[in-house]
C-alpha cells in the first residue's frame, strides 16, 4: 500500500513538473521590457528602437520589448506624465527640450541618473543650459529653434525669403504661412517664449496678432507643419526643429533652414521617470544613448547626435548614411562648431509660466482667429482711406487719432469688437478739405502778378 501510494505521489510530482516545465521555460526566455514616452518623431523612435534592441541582443543575450507612448508634442506629454502621478506607464521620458523637463522636475516625476559618457555633451553652450547640473535631463539631440520654406515655391511666387520675425508680417506674405499651436507643439511654445524674452511681452502678444493674421491656417503640429511646406502647400513654416530641414532635404523636398536674427538652443532632452517599473533597463538604454553607437542611430533617425567629439565627416566614412545630409544643413563638421548668437534666455522664467502661455494664446488668439483677423483686415482697410485722403490734401487728424486707438486696441489689448468699432469711427469722421498745393501756389503767383501791377500803374500816374 505504501509502495503505491509512493509510486502515485512520484507520478503526480512529475507530471506537474512537466506541465509546469514550458511555463518555467517561457519565463526564462520572455524578454526584458522598457517603455519610453514622449514627442519625438518616428523617425528617431524607429531608429532607436532599432539599434537598442540589436545592442540588447548582442550584450545580454536577450531580446527587450520596447513600448512606446506619443500623445502628442511636449505640453501634451508632459500632461501624460503628471496624469501618472508617479506611476508612470513607461520608463524614460525621451525627447523634449528643456523647459519640459524643468517642469517634470519641480513636479517630482523624474529622479536623477548620470548616463555613461556624460561627459561628452557640453554643460552649456553660447550661454544655454545643455544638461541638468543635478543629473535629472541631459541633451541627447540638439538642435535651434528656426523657420523653413520651400525655395521652389517662393520662386514661383517671386516672394524673397523672410529674413527675420518683422519680414513675416510683411503684407505679401498674408496666406504664405503656417504654424501650429504652442499647446501642440513645445517647438511653437519655445517661439512664443522667444518672442516674449527679446520683444517684451506688450510687444510680443502684439506681434503674434499680427502673425496670427498672416496664417493660411493653423497645422496639427510640427511634424504636419513641416509636411505642408514640403509638399509645397504652403510655401513658410513657423515655429521649425533645425533638423526638419535636412530631413525634408532627405526625402527629396526643396526645404532650406531659415534661421531667425532671435532664437534659442533646444537641447532634446531625456531623462529617467520616478517609479520606472523597468528602471534597470532603463538606466542601461541611458547608457547606450549616449555611447557612439547609440549616437549615430540618433543621427540615423534625423536628429542631430550631442557628443563633442563626433564628426560627421568620420562618420560618412564609416557609412552612416544621414553625416551627409547634416553636413550639408548645417555646413559644419559638427553641430557644436556652429556660429550663432542667442538672445539671453530665462529658463526658470519660461518653465514658471509655461501653462499660462499656453493658455493665453489659445483663449486670445486661436480661438478668436476668425475675430482676430477681420479685426485687423478692417483697420488696414480704413488706414488706407485715412491715408488717401491725407494725400489729397485733407485735414484727417482727428481720423489718425482714431485709427491710431484702434491699433492699440487690437493689438495691446486684444480687445478685438472695441478696435473693430473705433476703425469704423474713423471712417466716418469727415475730412477737412484743405486746398490743392498746386491751387495755392497758382493763388500766390496771381496776387504777387496783381500787386506788382498796380505798383507800375501808380508810379505811371505819378509819373
Amino acid at each position: 500500500m505504501r509502495k503505491r501510494t509512493l509510486t502515485t505521489t512520484i507520478f503526480t510530482v512529475v507530471s506537474m513538473a512537466l506541465l509546469l516545465l514550458p511555463i518555467i521555460v517561457a519565463q526564462a526566455q520572455a524578454a526584458d521590457k522598457i517603455g519610453w514616452v514622449g514627442p519625438v518623431y518616428k523617425e528617431l523612435s524607429d531608429s532607436l528602437r532599432k539599434g537598442f534592441t540589436e545592442y540588447y541582443k548582442k550584450t545580454y543575450d536577450k531580446d527587450v520589448e520596447i513600448t512606446f507612448v506619443r500623445p502628442g508634442g511636449w505640453p501634451v506629454c508632459v500632461d501624460k506624465v503628471k496624469a501618472w502621478g508617479g506611476k508612470p506607464d513607461a520608463d524614460i521620458f525621451l525627447g523634449a527640450g528643456a523647459p519640459a523637463h524643468e517642469v517634470l522636475k519641480q513636479e517630482g516625476l523624474v529622479v536623477p541618473y548620470r548616463p555613461k559618457d556624460w561627459d561628452k555633451v557640453p554643460a552649456e553652450w553660447h550661454g544655454m543650459k545643455v544638461k541638468d547640473e543635478g543629473d535629472y535631463w541631459t541633451c541627447f539631440a540638439p538642435w535651434i529653434v528656426t523657420n523653413l520654406y520651400n525655395e521652389k515655391i517662393l520662386k514661383r511666387l517671386r516672394l524673397p525669403p523672410p529674413k527675420t520675425w518683422n519680414d513675416l508680417l510683411n503684407p505679401i506674405y498674408r496666406g504664405t504661412i503656417v504654424h501650429t499651436l504652442p499647446y501642440a507643439s513645445g517647438t511653437m511654445h519655445e517661439t512664443v517664449e522667444i518672442l516674449i524674452q527679446a520683444f517684451g511681452e506688450k510687444e510680443a502678444w502684439a506681434y503674434l496678432r499680427s502673425l496670427a493674421a498672416q496664417l493660411a491656417r493653423f497645422s496639427t503640429g510640427s511634424t504636419d507643419t513641416t509636411h505642408l511646406v514640403g509638399r509645397g502647400e504652403i510655401p513658410i513654416g513657423v515655429a521649425q526643429p533645425q533638423m526638419n530641414a535636412m530631413s525634408s532635404r532627405k526625402d527629396g523636398y526643396p526645404v532650406r533652414d531659415l534661421l531667425p536674427e532671435k532664437t534659442i538652443l533646444v537641447p532634446e532632452a531625456v531623462a529617467l521617470l520616478k517609479g520606472a517599473p523597468n528602471e534597470a533597463v532603463g538606466k542601461i538604454f541611458l547608457d547606450w544613448l549616449f555611447s557612439m553607437d547609440g549616437q549615430k542611430y540618433v543621427l540615423e533617425g534625423r536628429y542631430f547626435a550631442a557628443r563633442t567629439d563626433i564628426k560627421f565627416s568620420v562618420w560618412e566614412k564609416e557609412g552612416v548614411e544621414m553625416a551627409t545630409h547634416a553636413q550639408e544643413a548645417l555646413g559644419v563638421d559638427s553641430f557644436w562648431d556652429l556660429d550663432v548668437g542667442f538672445i539671453e534666455y530665462d529658463l526658470d522664467l519660461a518653465t514658471k509660466r509655461w501653462d499660462e502661455v499656453n493658455r493665453f494664446y489659445e483663449y486670445e488668439i486661436y480661438r478668436k482667429w476668425g475675430e482676430l483677423k477681420s479685426s485687423l483686415f478692417l483697420i488696414e482697410e480704413v488706414e488706407g482711406e485715412v491715408n488717401e485722403a491725407k494725400a489729397q490734401q485733407k485735414d484727417v487728424t482727428n481720423a489718425e487719432a482714431k485709427i491710431k486707438e484702434a491699433r492699440k486696441l487690437f493689438e495691446v489689448d486684444g480687445n478685438y469688437a472695441a478696435a473693430r468699432l473705433a476703425a469704423s469711427e474713423a471712417r466716418t469722421l469727415p475730412a477737412a478739405a484743405g486746398l490743392p498745393v498746386g491751387l495755392i501756389v497758382a493763388v500766390v503767383i496771381a496776387v504777387l502778378i496783381s500787386v506788382v501791377a498796380v505798383v507800375l500803374a501808380l508810379r505811371r500816374r505819378s509819373g
